[in-house]
């Protein structure tokens, strides 16, 4: 029963060890990101960065200037103020004003049937221009 099982533990052992050794050659054979250059920017697909804002005052402007300092070329960020309570309206308002990449729809009410981030999702995808679409959240 001993050699049965040192056998076991053996071909265990011998298949991970292979394995490993194929993961480990596979990894050194993948191309390194710094041997490519940069796309040049009219080669860069236009991206719509959306998200949906209600009573975020607090978090609303350090995620706005964080999205502002992305320098992808093609880009433009899409902000909904989905029926806020607080000074969110106003925040972007005045973020809309010093930026032009972004731009603000908002959300007054909900139509029936709809949950109030999904619905202030499809407003901005609505506008979207992008040919790609990035959610995020504040």
């Amino acid at each position: 029963m001993h050699v049965f099982g040192l056998a076991l533990f053996g071909f265990i052992a011998f298949f991970w060890l292979t394995y490993g050794i194929r993961v480990g050659y596979g990894a050194i054979r993948l191309p390194w990101l710094r041997n490519f250059s940069p796309a040049a920017d009219p080669d860069c697909p236009r991206i719509s960065l959306i998200l949906a804002a209600r009573d975020e005052e607090e978090k609303l402007p350090a995620a706005l200037a964080t999205l502002m300092e992305i320098d992808y070329p093609n880009l433009e960020v899409i902000a909904v103020d989905d029926r806020s309570n607080d000074a969110t309206r106003r925040i972007l308002d005045d973020y809309t004003a010093a930026h032009p990449r972004l731009r603000v729809v908002h959300v007054t009410e909900l139509p029936p049937g709809w949950l109030g981030k999904p619905h202030g999702l499809q407003k901005a995808y609505e506008i979207s221009t992008g040919d790609w679409l990035l959610f995020t959240d504040c």
